[in-house]
């Protein structure tokens, strides 16, 4: 039941973006989930041997004249279906069958937008089809397909710099040797440290990641290292395993690795150079094998030279350093980001556009990019929301953005006031979708890739009122 509950949830979620009446069919052609209006019209019987017929090569049918097709004869809506078009697509995965999607108009407008809009139709019921194919598969306890490993947007181009960086990234594949990425804010430094994770031949446990920046200095040990049960006021029962022992056999990143308290270095230091952890509270440490990846937007060394950040710390996390170079000097992999942003923000805005003009392009590399690829993916889904057309214009892209000068100076430390309005704006736009309590807050703390946190911060520091 609660899989039947979350298809028939998804199914409405599609059906009211899409505009489209759904239904899903179970392998016995039993109606399992689908829009009230197809209920009322086409009822709970399907003609099984219609959606039978379909080839599993090629699953995906345009059926433009419902009831007046071959394939439709023996049905009991044969020359009189309320169905003015319809798409359909078998649901199978390794040879078996899961049952059918159906996405279907009554209408003439309905009808016309099929015909006209074919191809983005048959792109969402490919994507809703993954999904119910998911939710099934969780149901029955069957082990889900790998998925293709997603290309990981922050690391593509064909840039000098990017080509380096995956040079370097397929020489550490045996490697455990602690790494410091470098690079602005926005450039993907937490996604590099995954990708490096993903593919170690060694580190296969987990991949943990702590943002130095986000927890409390009060809580810092107790997180990093973990505690015993009684070992302070509040504590849990059984106590609690810290960030480096969930990290164990795989790799601990420590983001803003520069705003770790100076106090708790020379115990981050130590458990570098013995492998060994002790819970607070606790009499015994445990060795563990964790391999460090740092990052930094801001220079390490010159935090050393200040005295806030200890060399002898900095010497044993630098083995490795890598540098991920700012967006604006390598605006040649643009295009390429552009494509990939196009098809990952698809579902999210519920648009399907995959192109964009040539002024759009031309504006989209003049600007100097001062969030880096993090803003791009925050502007991109903000044009893609406004844009009114199939493809991406100058007129859906931010007023800042077009003012701005491809010769202003830019300083990389000074958060511009354009990235502000854009996130500002993307920020409303999803609280109004998914909610002001909690819950919203979370979902859209999770879409924009931030903590609970930073997005209550954000909040406040926008001035952003609640309705």
């Amino acid at each position: 039941m609660p899989s039947i509950m979350s298809i028939t949830k998804v199914i409405h979620t599609f059906a009211e973006l899409l505009e489209i009446e759904i239904a899903f069919f179970n392998h016995e052609g039993i109606l399992t989930a689908t829009t009230e209006e197809y209920m009322k019209k086409k009822g709970n019987r399907v003609h099984l041997a219609f959606f039978q017929k379909l080839p599993y090569e090629h699953p995906v049918k345009f059926v433009h004249k419902p009831g007046h097709m071959n394939m439709c004869q023996g049905c009991h809506f044969q020359n009189k279906c309320p169905s003015t078009a319809e798409i359909v697509q078998n649901i199978s995965v390794n040879g078996n069958n899961y049952g059918y999607l159906s996405f279907v108009s009554f209408t003439q407008d309905g009808q016309e937008k099929l015909i006209t809009r074919q191809k983005e139709y048959n792109y969402w019921i490919l994507k809703l089809t993954e999904i119910i194919s998911s939710i099934l598969h969780e149901k029955e306890g069957v082990p889900r397909m790998k998925k293709k490993r997603e290309k990981t947007d922050y690391i593509l181009g064909n840039s000098l710099s990017m080509q380096k960086i995956r040079e370097l990234i397929k020489n550490l594949k045996n490697s455990t040797s602690s790494i410091v990425i470098t690079g602005e804010t926005g450039t993907g430094k937490s996604l590099l440290a995954k990708l490096i994770h993903e593919q170690s031949m060694i580190q296969k446990g987990d991949f943990v990641e702590i943002n130095c920046a986000s927890i409390p200095e009060s809580l810092f040990e107790s997180e990093l290292f973990g505690y015993e049960e009684g070992a302070f006021t509040g504590a849990r029962k059984r106590g609690k395993p810290g960030y480096f022992e969930m990290a164990d056999r795989g790799t601990l990143f420590l983001d803003e690795i520069a705003d770790l308290p100076i106090h708790l270095q020379p115990k981050l230091l130590k458990v570098l150079q013995d492998g060994l952890v002790q819970r607070i509270g606790g009499t015994l440490p445990k060795q563990i094998n964790v391999r460090i990846i740092a990052a930094a937007n801001q220079s390490l060394e010159k935090l050393m030279a200040l005295k806030q950040f200890r060399s002898d710390l900095y010497y044993r996390l630098n083995v490795i350093p890598l540098h991920l170079t700012p967006l604006r000097e390598r605006k040649e992999d643009i295009e390429e980001l552009l494509s990939f942003l196009l098809e990952k923000l698809q579902i999210r805005t519920g648009k399907f556009i995959q192109t964009y003009s040539k002024g759009f392009l031309k504006r989209i590399k003049e600007y100097h990019w001062p969030g880096n690829i993090r803003e791009l993916e925050n502007v991109i889904e903000y044009c893609m929301s406004m844009e009114k057309s199939t493809q991406l214009t100058e007129s859906s892209l931010p007023d800042f953005l077009v003012r701005e000068s491809k010769t202003m100076v830019h300083d990389p430390h000074k958060e511009h006031g354009g990235l502000k309005e854009v996130e500002k704006a993307l920020i409303i736009q999803k609280l109004h979708l998914y909610g002001y309590d909690h819950d919203g807050k979370k979902q859209v703390a999770q879409e924009l890739g931030v903590s609970m946190r930073t997005l209550n911060r954000k909040i406040d520091k926008y001035t952003i009122t609640f309705p």
